[in-house]
């Protein structure tokens, strides 16, 4: 299987698959950022066409790879809009005349990829072009979530300050939430062939910083080592709202040193959807955790919030895996829906008008971040260009 983090139909919770999928052992996932048509991106292709000989045809992937390479920028030109030519990588697999012992190194594959950065990457000739469909560096894993994953909480703070700890003081920010501060979607143009999914060349990227006043922002220092997040996550927040139902989106960025920031990763709340599930019985069919809470989502556990008061209601972040160099800072931005994402919003939000929405921080009361980081992964690369990675669009920062 093949899913985009940032994709809106294979994203989501497609990992969960790699940790839940039963009635099989011989399973194998590759992750990367990108849009829907990234799940032919070529070394998500050459994974695919070695599985389909294999598994399917019974034959040695060398078979047919000539044929495969040389229909490959034909396909990339007619599926993705990108002119210059893109060429598969060298695989090892399809260098192996023996059929049985093709698939004896194909079943020793780890059985999660991750593929770092895509779009920033060298082609097999070693040329590059920002946008074009390769990482910058991939890691395999055992098995999904990752060996060793930790959870890494982020605290916010006054000043817009994102801390190890809660902060010793009570703080309170308030924003006026509203579905329509921004345009809704952050993409113009064609958002296929040879607009969205070519690469930087085509693209028309217009993801907008949120008006005064109608958001919260919060940003960590600068990152001291690099820092590599694989998996889900959440944004635990104490909130007031003055409507009765708000609808809260999450936004996940990078803030680069060179005075960039990229996009990362979205989460939505209803609010009145907040409870999480206390068993597993739930649409997701797992127990809810720190690092990837379950909201019940059953129409007898929704209420309204309470007027006047704070309660703690936890946004689930859609999964990433990102590298976040050393140097950059990581932030996470509070706000009504819309405006970060290049085809979709939503059409129906709570409320209707604009609601004034108060977030709080404090030890009695600590709202903070939580991704989960993953060790010992060596980053090689520098930071991407900006813009080149794969529907993640890339602006300058504003504070």
């Amino acid at each position: 299987m093949a899913c985009q983090w940032v994709d809106e139909q294979t994203g989501g919770h497609c990992p969960d698959l790699a940790a839940h999928f039963t009635g099989t052992n011989e399973k194998w996932f590759t992750f990367t950022n990108g849009a829907h048509v990234d799940s032919l991106d070529p070394y998500t292709y050459d994974r695919w066409y070695d599985f389909l000989e294999l598994f399917v045809a019974h034959k040695a992937p060398i078979v047919n790879q000539a044929a495969t390479r040389v229909a490959a920028p034909l396909i990339y030109q007619a599926a993705m809009g990108v002119n210059n030519p893109v060429l598969m990588p060298l695989d090892p697999i399809q260098t192996i005349p023996s059929y049985s012992a093709a698939l004896t190194a194909f079943e020793k594959l780890p059985e999660v990829r991750v593929l770092f950065d895509n779009g920033a990457g060298k082609s097999p000739i070693g040329t590059t072009t920002p946008g074009d469909p390769y990482p910058g560096f991939e890691q395999s894993f055992p098995s999904f979530p990752i060996p060793g994953t930790t959870a890494s909480q982020l605290y916010l703070g006054p000043g817009g300050t994102l801390g190890d700890a809660p902060p010793s003081t009570t703080g309170i920010s308030t924003y006026t939430s509203n579905a329509n501060a921004l345009p809704r979607t952050d993409y113009s143009g064609n958002t296929g062939g040879g607009g969205l999914w070519a690469n930087s060349s085509a693209w028309h990227w217009n993801w907008k910083q949120s008006p005064p006043s109608t958001a919260l922002s919060y940003v960590s220092p600068p990152l001291t080592t690099d820092t590599t997040v694989i998996g889900a996550g959440a944004v635990h927040l104490w909130v007031r709202s003055s409507t009765a139902d708000v609808d809260l989106q999450a936004t996940i960025s990078e803030v680069r040193p060179d005075g960039n920031e990229s996009f990362v990763q979205n989460g939505w709340l209803r609010a009145s959807e907040r409870k999480l599930d206390t068993s597993q019985h739930n649409l997701l069919d797992q127990q809810s955790t720190l690092l990837e809470p379950v909201l019940s989502m059953r129409a007898v556990d929704a209420q309204p919030m309470p007027p006047g008061q704070f309660v703690e209601v936890v946004i689930p972040l859609y999964y990433e895996g990102h590298a976040y160099r050393a140097g950059s800072r990581i932030r996470v931005t509070i706000a009504a829906p819309n405006g970060t994402q290049p085809v979709w919003s939503f059409g129906q939000t709570e409320p209707g008008g604009t609601a004034t929405v108060s977030v709080a921080f404090s030890k009695s009361m600590p709202s903070s971040l939580v991704l989960p980081v993953v060790p010992a992964v060596n980053v090689p690369t520098a930071l991407p260009p900006c813009p080149s990675l794969r529907n993640e669009p890339c602006r300058p920062y504003a504070a």
